[in-house]
């Protein structure tokens, strides 16, 4: 990629929100005129990625179930893998499964939340238990947008990223359910 190419990729949230904000500044002046609003050739649409998300006002229940972990990196020299996984909403909330078996552990054990407004994501670590510290193997972040709306996702095997997404450290399986508050 050329540079001037990686720059205007590296502008482009910024020109967009001038033309947004040059665009809401001609409606208020035309408005107060009493004028039709002329129409703007380069006018950008916004992504809904950029747009505050209604499902991060949800509050309720959130019950995952951690099915299994695959294909997981060998941290351990010598020794047996014995991994475990960590979940949380917020990192002084974490919850801690059993410790698994080699790089293909079974945990069958579910963990429930409870989701205050503005939690949105779930981040899990699968972790290499060690004698003397213990060894990361992977993370991931999942977005929580689609079982807020659905209720329930169903089990998924979640990729443990290594280098920029390039390669991975094994997969976590999960189940997701949502139940919103009423009250």
């Amino acid at each position: 990629m050329k540079f001037t190419a990686l720059v205007a990729a590296f502008l482009a949230p910024a020109v967009a929100m001038a033309a947004l904000t040059n665009r809401a500044t001609l409606a208020n002046r035309a408005a107060l005129a009493n004028e039709a609003i002329p129409a703007v050739a380069n006018d950008v649409p916004v992504k809904s990625e950029s747009l505050v998300h209604i499902m991060a006002s949800k509050q309720g229940q959130l019950t995952v179930k951690l099915n299994y972990a695959t294909k997981l990196t060998n941290k351990d020299w010598l020794g047996k893998s014995d991994p475990y996984v960590e979940l949380w909403l917020e990192k002084d909330h974490k919850q801690r499964s059993k410790d698994g078996k080699g790089l293909n552990p079974v945990f069958n054990q579910a963990f429930t939340f409870y989701v205050r407004s503005g939690q949105s994501k779930l981040y899990v670590r699968v972790v290499d238990k060690d004698t003397f510290s213990d060894d990361k193997i992977g993370e991931a972040t999942i977005s929580l947008d689609e079982v807020f709306n659905t209720g329930n996702v169903g089990a998924r095997d979640y990729k443990l990223p290594k280098w920029f997404g390039l390669r991975n450290n094994g997969y976590v399986n999960l189940e997701l359910q949502f139940v919103e508050d009423r009250s």
